[in-house]
């Protein structure tokens, strides 16, 4: 049956086909009638397929056309911005560092600096660090160095300026700054407020950053003295930073614009418990890390290097580009001794008073209590046992000794730079004597002594020597 279909199909075609060609003018191509039948032949095929229930393709494919592809554009995903973060609001900026409570001068090592070593103000044992050198080459670093530090407030912050020897030399600080607080006079820090890497000459909250040590295990079992196998966690606590913005008035800081370098941290009074405290500062290129402190109970001796040419352990390996400050007192005068005070308070030296007088009918005559005096000398404590002993010689550094009445805080009366000094001509009282600058030191730095009627007190300053 499919056969016969076949077949008359091609008979239909031909016929078609002679028609056609009959119809067509003479001037046709036979390229024209080659495609007229290919066309056909094509047609006959198509519909035989269809017959058989099959669509074959077509064998003359070059002459049907393919149906154009339409290409749909393809949908872009829509991307969410981000939402734009919100404007910090600030109520409470600071204002400008008023009248200066206290100040003191750090070790400056600028003197050496070509050198690559210091002659004083590093004690590693005693957790206080002279070192703004690179590790091993002993490059020095002036926006690590620190000069001196004062201290501040008005009615909502303190402020805390550390005064450097230089900027960076690319320019600018390019180190962290760091004010730790002992709200309890114990010698483990209680508060850490860092300015990493500050550039604004206006006040910044950019880079600040304060900490707390909740659990109170700052400085390890011993206390000012290395931990070996420290496992506490310091400062734990973040108080705020620019993620931890409870109050965004916390904590700031700015630069001099100018001469002298400096760098000042306002942080809010409210972060400290108490009017009195002690504190202290730090300058660090990469150390100044809360979970680092204090630095000798996580580095040994052998570790951390040393800045004295004539120390086993030099130069600076671990523990380099680091400077800090003993600690000072604020609005209050230590009657005993603290960890990390710059100085040792001498208790006052029990006198024995005369017996009053017998009761007479005439009244003595008043007379003056005759003068005392202090003397002393400062030298260079040759085996470091924090007395002159025989043979060492005044000091080879240059001094300034000061006397101030009643306290280390007190009026200064009298100042000297001779290194075999007396004070005289002193009524009876409580003075202190200091001496700068402190450096490294087996003696305190600052003593606080009684005069006694025509008395007279010894007092020794003695310089730790590299042995």
């Amino acid at each position: 049956m499919r056969k016969r279909i076949f077949l008359c199909l091609c008979f239909i075609l031909l016929i078609s086909f002679q028609l056609v060609g009959c119809s067509f003018p003479s001037s046709s191509s036979s390229e024209s009638d080659e495609g007229i039948v290919q066309t056909l032949i094509a047609m006959g095929l198509t519909q035989t397929a269809m017959v058989e229930g099959q669509l074959a393709e077509p064998a003359v494919t070059e002459m049907i056309a393919a149906p154009e592809e339409v290409v749909l554009e393809e949908e872009i995903p829509q991307v969410e911005s981000e939402p734009a973060a919100a404007e910090i609001v600030h109520n409470t900026l600071p204002g400008s560092p008023g009248w200066i409570n206290k100040w003191f001068y750090d070790t400056n090592s600028a003197s050496t600096a070509s050198g690559g070593y210091v002659t004083s103000g590093d004690d590693f044992v005693a957790n206080l660090f002279e070192r703004p050198f690179t590790a091993t080459e002993m490059i020095y670093r002036s926006d690590v160095d620190i000069q001196k530090t004062e201290i501040s407030e008005d009615a909502t912050f303190y402020y805390v300026t550390l005064y450097l020897d230089d900027t960076h030399p690319e320019g600018g600080l390019q180190a962290a700054y760091g004010v730790e607080i002992d709200e309890d006079r114990d010698g483990r820090g209680d508060l850490l407020v860092i300015a990493d890497r500050p550039a604004s000459t206006e006040w910044d909250i950019g880079g600040v950053s304060v900490y707390r040590d909740a659990n109170n295990d700052v400085g390890g079992s011993k206390i000012m003295r290395p931990d070996t196998g420290y496992a506490g966690d310091a400062y734990e606590q973040v108080v705020f930073s620019n993620e931890v913005l409870t109050d965004p008035d916390t904590a700031w800081a700015r630069v001099s614009a100018g001469a002298p370098v400096s760098v000042t941290i306002a942080f809010k009074k409210n972060l400290i418990s108490r009017d009195t405290f002690v504190w202290g500062v730090w300058a660090s290129d990469n150390l100044l890390d809360p979970t680092l402190l204090d630095l000798h109970d996580h580095f040994t001796q052998e570790e951390a290097g040393s800045p004295y040419p004539a120390h086993s352990t030099f130069p600076l390996a671990a523990v380099n580009l680091v400077d800090n400050t003993c600690r000072e007192t604020y609005k209050f005068e230590a009657t005993e001794s603290i960890p990390g005070l710059c100085y040792v308070p001498q208790k006052p030296t029990a006198t024995t008073q005369p017996p009053p007088p017998e009761a007479t009918d005439t009244p003595p005559e008043e007379t003056e209590p005759p003068l005392g005096e202090i003397y002393g000398v400062a030298f260079d404590d040759i085996n470091n046992n924090g007395v002159r002993n025989a043979g060492e010689p005044l000091t080879v550094y240059s001094v300034t000794i000061t006397l101030r009445q009643e306290s280390c805080s007190g009026t200064i009366i009298a100042t000297t730079n001779a290194k075999s000094f007396t004070f005289s001509g002193l009524a009876p009282g409580s003075y202190c004597v200091s001496i700068s600058p402190p450096g490294s030191m087996t003696t305190p730095s600052s003593q606080t002594v009684t005069v006694p009627a025509g008395g007279s007190i010894y007092i020794e300053f003695g310089y730790y020597v590299i042995g």
